[in-house]
């Protein structure tokens, strides 16, 4: 019986000992992770907590210090984002500025939630009876073209085909559709959103020498492609491709502010909760 007990005591012994050497061992990790941590290395800080994790499971002490010190390292990651998003807002902003010295905005409060930036050049009242395409890109960044056509008879035209020598594209999917008819002067538009578009936009900027227009529906016109207008699309993506920047930074950004107040709130209640337990 003598014998049992101290076979007990040893094996007794031997865990502690275990564990402490696992501890310990646990804690070289954790130490290199907080020195990682400090140095705002903090992707080799988490590869050095998952290390620990997974390699020593039962370091309960190690491990619940980690679990601290990981809070701290995905906080300080939110954080360094949230100084690399507001750089690149600051730097997006001032070029959107200056961008938009060369546009109007379009938009009345009363219906219209989102104003849509346009030139001067293509603006209705400056295009007053006339039959182009208007490049236009919404608040947001959604850049559309539209088919505008005015004339003494409907056509109802349904497509809008462009053609430069023997390459063309052509789309009849268009997102809005608008007739009407004032004072005997009947009024087509389709607006194409780009990327929806058939490629209409991107042929544009591409197109060396002459574009060829071509409206098809009940009846047929055909024109060529101002070279305002070919401009005026070129810069209605260049805003629109900042814009979208703009949009998804903020997103971003927004994101990385949700996540830090979570580890605030967390961290506050891991507090309260070592208070309670001592």
């Amino acid at each position: 019986m003598k014998r049992i007990s101290i076979l007990f005591a040893t094996a007794a012994l031997m865990c502690a000992s275990c564990g402490e050497d696992i501890e310990s061992k646990a804690k070289v990790l954790l130490d290199e992770a907080r020195v990682a941590s400090e140095a705002k290395d903090f992707s080799k800080a988490r590869l050095l907590l998952d290390s620990l994790k997974n390699t020593y499971p039962k370091a309960f002490k190690a491990r619940r210090e980690a679990i601290k010190l990981s809070r701290d390292v995905e906080y300080g990651e939110q954080t360094r984002s949230i100084t690399y998003y507001d750089e690149q807002l600051k730097q997006l902003t001032e070029q959107r500025d200056k961008l938009l010295a060369d546009f109007v905005l379009e938009k009345d409060t009363r219906y219209q939630e989102e104003g849509y930036y346009m030139l001067p050049s293509q603006t209705l009242k400056n295009n007053y009876g006339l039959t182009y395409l208007r490049a236009q890109v919404s608040e947001k960044g959604d850049a559309m073209i539209t088919s505008v056509y005015r004339g003494n008879k409907a056509i109802e035209h349904k497509s809008v085909k462009l053609s430069a020598g023997d390459i063309f594209v052509e789309c009849n999917a268009p997102l809005h559709k608008y007739n009407s008819k004032h004072l005997g002067v009947y009024s087509e538009r389709l607006d194409f959103r780009y990327g929806q578009d058939g490629g209409i936009m991107d042929f544009i900027l591409s197109a060396t020498g002459e574009v060829k227009v071509e409206l098809s529906g009940r009846s047929k016109i055909e024109y060529i492609l101002r070279k305002s207008d070919a401009e005026a699309v070129e810069k209605v993506l260049e805003l629109a491709q900042v814009l979208q920047n703009i949009e998804s930074l903020q997103a971003m950004r927004a994101e990385a502010s949700r996540h830090i107040e979570f580890i605030e709130r967390n961290r506050e209640r891991f507090e309260v909760e070592e208070k309670t337990a001592e």
